[in-house]
């Protein structure tokens, strides 16, 4: 191989890692989780190992932060970092819930989940209003919308591990 070679792959490599970093970073921009900081974080240290010509420590304390990163990624994200959620109307009755979520809200099954949320908040004295959570062991309840002092739509937020 011609030097000019090696030199053009390079500038190819370094050209593409831009690209996915930009990609990822835009991607990170979209979507607020630790896991798409992660990534970033990942590709521009693999970047760097691999485009730049560093010296032996440098590449060390690189495959390093690599490891950290992947044990960050695997043990200190919590459950609810992966959730399904769903939006049901504020006059839901719970029963129903209870059947198409695969949860148990403790309440009687004819009680709305406005009715829910509004004995949990009377309860544990919180502040009434939108965003508002109620967590339930595997399942929170989130006051998604409110008209009139009415909450409209309640979102159903369930931890997918």
């Amino acid at each position: 191989m011609h030097k000019n070679d090696i030199e053009s792959f390079n500038i190819f490599l370094a050209s593409a890692f831009n690209l996915v970093i930009g990609i990822e970073f835009i991607k990170m921009l979209c979507k607020h989780t630790p896991a798409t900081v992660i990534e970033v974080l990942l590709f521009a240290i693999a970047r760097q190992l691999i485009v730049e010509h560093t010296s032996t420590l440098e590449n060390l304390v690189g495959i390093i932060s690599i490891a950290i990163l992947f044990a960050v990624r695997k043990y200190l994200f919590y459950n609810f970092d992966e959730v399904a959620k769903t939006i049901y109307r504020g006059n839901e009755r719970v029963k129903r819930i209870n059947i198409l979520e695969h949860i148990d809200i403790p309440y009687n099954d004819n009680h709305t989940l406005e009715e829910v949320i509004l004995d949990e908040v009377e309860n544990r004295k919180l502040n009434l209003g939108t965003g508002l959570c109620i967590y339930y062991s595997g399942f929170a309840l989130r006051i998604a919308k409110m008209k009139n002092h009415e909450i409209t739509r309640v979102e159903i937020i369930k931890s997918i591990k």
